[in-house]
Parts: C-alpha cells; sequence; structure tokens
C-alpha cells in the first residue's frame, strides 16, 4: 500500500469535482458520498490497472439485476478511490523519481523520501488544515507528532508490525497450501516498504526549511492554490458555490503550465468519466484499459 497523504488529498478533491461534473454517473456521486472511507482505502493501494475495468463491468452487471450483490457500491468506491490512486502516481512519481526511488532504511536527508514527505505536509496544510476545523477529516493536529518518548517509539514500532500483520491478513483469509511459492511470491510483490518514521514527518513539518519547500515542491510545481481546479476544490469545501461550468472550465483550461497536482485532478477526471462510460456499457474492458492507460509507463509524464 502507498499510505500518502497527498493521495487521500487528491481522493477528496477529486470528488468534490466529480460531485459537480454534469457527466459524472451518478452512481459514481452516491458512492463518493456515502462510501468515502472505502474510498480512501482504495486511493492508498495500487497494482488498480491489473482490475479496475474488470470490477467496473461486473459492478454493470450486478447493477443490471433485480437482487444486486450488497457490495457493488463499496467494491465501486474503493476502485473509484484506486483510479484517483493511479492518477496521482503518474503526475507525482516523476518527481519523486528524480532523487531515485527512495532508501528503505528511513535515514532521514533521502532525497526522495524526503520529497514524498514534503508533498505530504503540503496537502495536510492545503487540503486537510493541517489537522484543524472542518477541513480537517480524517486527520487531527496530533497525526504528525512524532514519538515523544521512548514508550511512544515503541509504540510506533508495534504499529508497523501490527499494521503488516494486518496487510498480511488483507491479502487472503488463507494462504494458498497448495502453491505456497505462488502465494509468497504474489504477496511479496505486492508489499511495499514504509521508511518514512512519524518522526521525519514530525520533524520536517516543525522545520518547514523554506529551501527544501523551494527544493521539493516550488522548483518541481508541486501544487499551486492558485491554479483553477484546486480554487474550486477548495471552495467546494468550504462551502462556496460552485458550478458545473466552473468546473468544466477549470478542467479544459489545466494544461503542462499548471501544477503536477491540479493535473492529477484533470488526469483522476478522466478515469473516472472513462469509468462511468464503462459502467452505463458504452463501452468495452479493454477500451476502458486504455483509457486508464494500462501499460502506459508510469513515468511517461515528465514534462
Amino acid at each position: 500500500m502507498s499510505d500518502h497523504i497527498a493521495h487521500l488529498g487528491i481522493c477528496d478533491d477529486t470528488f468534490r469535482l466529480a460531485l459537480l461534473h454534469p457527466q459524472m454517473h451518478p452512481t459514481f456521486q452516491e458512492v463518493m458520498v456515502r462510501h468515502r472511507d472505502i474510498a480512501h482505502m482504495g486511493a492508498v493501494t495500487r497494482t488498480a490497472d491489473l482490475w479496475s475495468a474488470e470490477v467496473i463491468d461486473w459492478a454493470r452487471q450486478q447493477l443490471a439485476l433485480p437482487q444486486p450483490d450488497a457490495l457493488a457500491p463499496q467494491k465501486l468506491a474503493f476502485v473509484l478511490g484506486s483510479l484517483t490512486h493511479r492518477a496521482a502516481d503518474r503526475l507525482t512519481k516523476p518527481i519523486t523519481r528524480c532523487w531515485g526511488r527512495g532508501d528503505d532504511s528511513g535515514q532521514a536527508g533521502d532525497p526522495a523520501n524526503e520529497s514524498k514527505i514534503m508533498q505530504d505536509l503540503l496537502v495536510f496544510k492545503e487540503v486537510y488544515a493541517s489537522g484543524h476545523g472542518p477541513m480537517a477529516d480524517p486527520f487531527t493536529p496530533g497525526v504528525l507528532a512524532g514519538p515523544q518518548s521512548e514508550a511512544d517509539a515503541r509504540a510506533e514500532e508495534v504499529f508497523r508490525v501490527l499494521l503488516r500483520r494486518a496487510l498480511i491478513a488483507m491479502h487472503t483469509i488463507a494462504p494458498d497450501s497448495g502453491d505456497i511459492h505462488g502465494w509468497l511470491t504474489a504477496f511479496l510483490k505486492r508489499l511495499q516498504t514504509f521508511p518514512k518514521s512519524l518522526h521525519q514527518y514530525a520533524q520536517l513539518a516543525a522545520e518547514w526549511d523554506q529551501a527544501k519547500v523551494k527544493k521539493y515542491l516550488i522548483d518541481q510545481n508541486f501544487h499551486c492554490r492558485d491554479d483553477a481546479l484546486i480554487r474550486c476544490a477548495r471552495h467546494v469545501q468550504r462551502g462556496s458555490t460552485v458550478r458545473p461550468e466552473q468546473v468544466l472550465e477549470a478542467l479544459a483550461a489545466t494544461d503542462k503550465t499548471h501544477s503536477r497536482y491540479a493535473r492529477a485532478l484533470a488526469k483522476a477526471m478522466e478515469y473516472l468519466l472513462a469509468a462511468g462510460r464503462l459502467l452505463r456499457g458504452e463501452i468495452g474492458v479493454q477500451e476502458a484499459k486504455r483509457l486508464f492507460d494500462v501499460g502506459v509507463p508510469e513515468l511517461s509524464i515528465q514534462e
């Protein structure tokens, strides 16, 4: 799993825009509201390209039945979140990969890890108001507080162990004893480390070093609050009136001159609209995969 705050921010902002888009499938709009927590799980899950189209096509068939599978809406919510993850990766990974893939040791100062953390911190500030007030959900201010004592540090290590156990449990209820090597291979290929410690987050948040802000965020054009799509999302979040045509205009205006965050929102909207066409039966699974950029390298969007 890719547990990054930026992925959740892009998911939430995409949903805010999608709820106003006149071509967005109404079933999607319903599950975005009712099952946001499940969509969040999809938003921090990778390999969406391997199964998103098939799940949506399955849901299309289910929803046509007199008694569809009761979990179809939740599964759709998970897939929608995972598609926003895919869009986020395509626009943000080229930034972090400027400094390599990241050091699994989690050593402070590793530029690839610092880049990801700085992205998370900016989204935490801009989208979730640093964990304060009505914009904070699902975060609190203490989420970035590093261990204050040896006991806190031990608790963090216990949490990491429990998280790993939970991921194993989520992978499958019981390993395939008939093909344990195949099961282990599949699991290990999908397992991602989380090398960034809470202490790193807390330290970088407290310092908010302007040289690092420039290096990792400004110079890489990661986020610009003046981008039209980002402005629309913030206005919706704050309860201001945003008309559907404003969202359409902002989408049409978003290009390579805009920030990576805004472009990720546009890409995510593109994926969700294509998913809606699949759910309506207007396109098939293979065309949906093409529109989801399946098979296109994640690092292809370098500019």
